[in-house]
């Protein structure tokens, strides 16, 4: 074979016998047009390299059948840094490539490839791979190349004409594009929460493209099992009439919704549902988008619980005073706004303070919880029930007469007098109730509070009749059973503050596990006109009813002030707790008036103890923070009151700072016989510790709770067994001169 120069720096071939006069060309415009031309005739060496001549469009260059380059056209000259000069007449493979590259490839570049080869390559059906190049410069690039055999007149293979691309951008695109898909398939895959691709559009429209494990197993289903699946296959009934807005929403932006799907059991569970629609890479409408899912069941439990606890009474189940307050509203405005009429009744329990004294609390509550009971079973399926007080209930009986509003009050006296029992050890504690009833109707309008005042005025009339009755109110002041009027609740309470009638009793709080000054809790009583002392279950509500609470709250807190001055005067080193309201604890001026007292009867930091209970904290945590703030800057501690009752009480301990954390008698009373009592005291010691707080433990019954308490490391015990209840002037210490 010869070669010649045909003047342009690229080396021209020609053989004799090549029928090179007869063809005549345009210059290529691109890869597609050499291709054609390349395909349409079997192009000899001259003849290639005068088609390529004139053209840069392409890198090209002409191997030899001995592997030496025989033509390198401008387009080539760029793409690799050399000139047709140094490369024209070398071999291809030293130039270019690695010898790890040419054993791969060898059959591409070896000396003497075979026809079978060569002709697999004219038919289409060898697809070259990518090459590595090495330029001029040192630097490596892709190229895409699809070598073209060529052959002379004879049929005699020639060598290559080798079509490049410079792909080296491209592939390092493809590579991050697979890397990234790789990292995405993981995260997909592994994902701890549940993922989806969803279609929102065509027949793919509201339905799981591709699903992950999380997802699948948090249904019921296998891995898999839910690709292809309609979302609304697995959506609660009630929920479903909203997916199609949803998904008409997400192809414009994110949306967050919270939905119930159904578990392959049948079981619906709350689930939270982020979806974000996938840009098109031309700017069009997102044809499908990313969904995450979180379960939220254990969240939506605990608001429900949070939400339940906010209107429910803990010991009975029924609704507490607040639910009732609002509820009395309602009907009341219905009454004379719909026309519904209806009746309150008012219930106090007969002798449940001596039940009280003489078995304890524990069996008291036992009696409420077991009283709540049969107000339940004694009413009808849409009549309202709440526990308002201690040992006071309410029910509002809607859509009824006169005569059906007895009726179940005659239920309700049956129930308790029959059915209402504790068995203990030493005797049965029972009681009965006595009953107010009060009607509302179009005809009368008045308030809920209103309606209240009533029931309970009604309620007096019965017990004057020797309890266990009901009475009717009657708008002309006198009962329907003849029975004068009694004193409502708000005037008795007004007269005992204007008259001085509460009293205050302590119950020592006893050191258990180390030492301390004397500490007593404040109790507040009414003496009524007989003398008794009403315990303030039997009034409380009706204080904050009637927003006495504050001015009663004000008068305990001026009194344990003065008591703590009078001791610090003589040398006496006591320390008081006293109870506060919830409606008092919200009082933002409650602060501002302790500091006046604290002005005129300064006392020692530290010995004045403000206790609150779990239900009064719930109404308004930050107003609880704030106050323990306030109350620390006048040198008062705070403690968390029945700690352990409600549902939230480890909440508290994260967002409340408490000196003090009085354990619920609840886990005490049984403590030397339940271990979960016992577990739970442990723990509650625990943290207490860990926060720098100390524990109180209540109703403390025997010497063997004591010795637990000791050993769980509970700093102060409180109950009979510890030490009863008296006046002040009998518990606390004399008030004499060291």
């Amino acid at each position: 074979m010869q070669r010649s120069s045909d003047g342009s720096g690229s080396a021209v071939p020609s053989r004799t016998g090549a029928r090179l006069s007869t063809y005549s060309y345009m210059a290529p415009d691109s890869e597609s047009d050499v291709t054609a031309l390349a395909e349409d005739y079997r192009l000899g060496f001259g003849r290639a390299s005068r088609l390529l001549q004139e053209t840069d469009l392409i890198a090209t260059m002409i191997v030899h059948a001995d592997a030496t380059i025989t033509f390198f056209n401008r387009g080539a000259e760029q793409m690799l840094g050399y000139t047709a000069d140094e490369v024209v007449g070398k071999a291809t493979p030293h130039l270019f490539h690695d010898a790890d590259e040419l054993v791969a490839y060898g059959v591409m570049l070896g000396v003497e490839p075979t026809r079978e080869v060569m002709r697999a390559y004219e038919r289409g059906e060898f697809e070259a791979p990518d090459w590595r190049f090495r330029r001029k410069d040192g630097t490596w690039i892709r190229v895409a190349l699809k070598p073209l055999a060529l052959y002379d007149d004879d049929g005699e293979f020639e060598g290559y004409m080798a079509l490049m691309r410079d792909v080296t951008e491209v592939r390092a695109a493809e590579e991050a594009r697979r890397r990234a898909e790789e990292r995405f398939r993981i995260a997909f895959e592994h994902a701890p929460i549940g993922l989806a691709i969803t279609g929102l559009v065509g027949e793919q429209r509201g339905c799981f493209i591709q699903t992950n494990p999380v997802l699948a197993r948090m249904v019921g289903r296998s891995p898999g099992e839910l690709d292809g699946v309609a979302i609304n296959s697995i959506t609660y009934p009630d929920d479903r009439a909203h997916t199609e807005t949803l998904l008409d929403l997400v192809r414009e932006d994110t949306i967050t919704s919270e939905k119930r799907y159904i578990h392959r059991d049948g079981s619906p569970f709350w689930v939270l549902v982020s979806s974000t629609p996938v840009p098109r890479a031309d700017g069009g409408e997102s044809e499908y988008c990313v969904t995450q899912v979180i379960d939220i069941s254990e969240r939506k439990r605990f608001e429900a619980q949070l939400h339940y606890l906010a209107d429910h009474d803990p010991l009975t189940g029924l609704h507490n005073r607040r639910a009732f307050e609002a509820q009395l509203e309602l009907v009341a405005d219905q009454s004379h706004t719909a026309g519904r009429r209806g009746a309150l009744l008012a219930l106090d329990l007969d002798g449940f303070k001596v039940v009280n004294d003489r078995f304890g609390h524990a069996v008291g509550d036992e009696l409420v919880a077991q009283i709540g009971g049969l107000l339940r079973q004694s009413v009808r399926e849409n009549d309202f029930i709440a526990r308002i007080g201690g040992d006071e209930f309410a029910i509002i009986v809607n859509d009824c007469s006169v005569a059906e509003a007895i009726s179940v009050a005659e239920k309700v006296l049956e129930a308790v007098r029959t059915r209402s029992a504790v068995v203990t050890q030493d005797a049965t504690a029972r009681v009965t109730t006595s009953i107010g009833i009060t009607l509302f109707g179009p005809d009368a309008n008045r308030s809920g509070a209103e309606l209240a005042v009533e029931a309970d005025v009604a309620m007096y009339d019965a017990k004057a009749e020797g309890r266990n009755a009901y009475a009717v109110y009657a708008p002309d002041g006198r009962s329907r059973l003849g029975v004068s009027e009694r004193d409502s609740w708000f005037s008795r309470l007004r007269r005992a503050l204007d008259e001085d009638r509460f009293e205050l009793y302590a119950q020592p709080i006893v050191p258990i596990s180390g030492a301390g000054v004397a500490r007593f809790e404040l109790l507040l009583r009414l003496r009524a006109d007989n003398d008794e002392m009403i315990a303030p279950g039997a009034f409380m509500f009706n204080a904050e009813r009637f927003d006495l609470i504050g001015e009663i709250d004000r008068w305990v807190l001026g009194q344990a002030v003065r008591l703590l001055h009078a001791h610090a005067e003589v040398g006496s080193d006591v320390s008081l707790s006293v109870n506060l309201s919830g409606r008092t604890m919200n009082d933002l001026s409650l602060a501002g008036d302790l500091a006046e007292i604290l002005k005129r009867h300064p006392i020692p930091p530290g010995r004045l103890v403000v206790e609150v209970t779990e239900t009064a904290a719930i109404v308004n945590i930050e107003r609880a923070r704030e106050l323990a703030q306030e109350l620390r800057k006048l040198g008062c501690l705070f403690a968390l009151d029945d700690f352990g009752a409600g549902f939230a009480s480890f909440y508290y301990l994260k967002h409340l700072e408490f000196d003090y954390l009085k354990i619920d008698g609840e886990f005490i009373t049984k403590l030397v016989s339940t271990e979960v009592d016992r577990l739970v005291v442990r723990a509650v010691v625990d943290i207490a510790r860990g926060l720098g707080t100390q524990t109180v433990a209540e109703f403390v019954g025997d010497d063997e709770t004591v010795v637990l308490l000791r050993q769980f490391g509970v700093d102060y015990g409180q109950g009979y067994h510890l030490g009863m209840p008296g006046p002040v002037d009998e518990v606390l210490p004399k008030l004499a001169a060291s």
